[in-house]
């Protein structure tokens, strides 16, 4: 057996094993790199109910729920109903209700927060937006927030409005 081949493809495969891992490295690091950049927000859309205490009465609300699971700052600015061409834009300046919505708000990572409709409130601007043919009564109900770089995040619902409406 002659020793210097042996030593040669030793030597071949060591480099090349070598190589792999040094893109294998490059390959995470760039994603580790890349991570922080990454916005991730996950956007949820049920009903809630509140029981006052003093009167003992029960508000039923809409709930849209915003949780940051990334690692960066979000600042969300507005809360919409996704119509054909147009949005329904859902914000304390068209409800008359205990339950504000103040946005913009910042939501820092791993946190959640709750936006509270009134369940009249939100049929009633559900009806104008349907009536001004923003959005349809046979379309499925699509909430999504936009953040400040004008990002969408959606929650499909499989909620039908003239469901919500009738």
């Amino acid at each position: 057996m002659d020793w210097n081949i042996f030593w040669s493809a030793f030597g071949a495969i060591g480099t090349t094993v070598g190589s792999l891992i040094t893109a294998g490295a490059v390959v995470i690091a760039v994603k580790q790199y890349k991570q922080p950049l990454k916005k991730v927000i996950k956007v949820e859309f049920t009903s809630a109910v509140s029981i006052d205490e003093i009167s003992g009465r029960s508000l039923c609300f809409y709930c849209v729920s915003i949780k940051n699971k990334g690692i960066r700052t979000v600042q969300i600015n507005s809360i919409n109903v996704k119509g054909n061409k147009k949005k329904l834009w859902i914000n304390n300046a068209q409800f008359n209700s205990n339950a504000k919505v103040n946005l913009p708000i910042k939501i820092e990572p791993e946190e959640n927060m709750n936006f509270l409709f009134e369940i009249e409130n939100f049929k009633n601007a559900l009806k104008k937006a349907v009536s001004d043919k923003v959005l349809r009564k046979n379309q499925r109900l699509i909430i999504f927030a936009e953040d400040s770089l004008g990002d969408n995040y959606y929650c499909k619902t499989k909620i039908l409005i003239r469901r919500i409406v009738k």
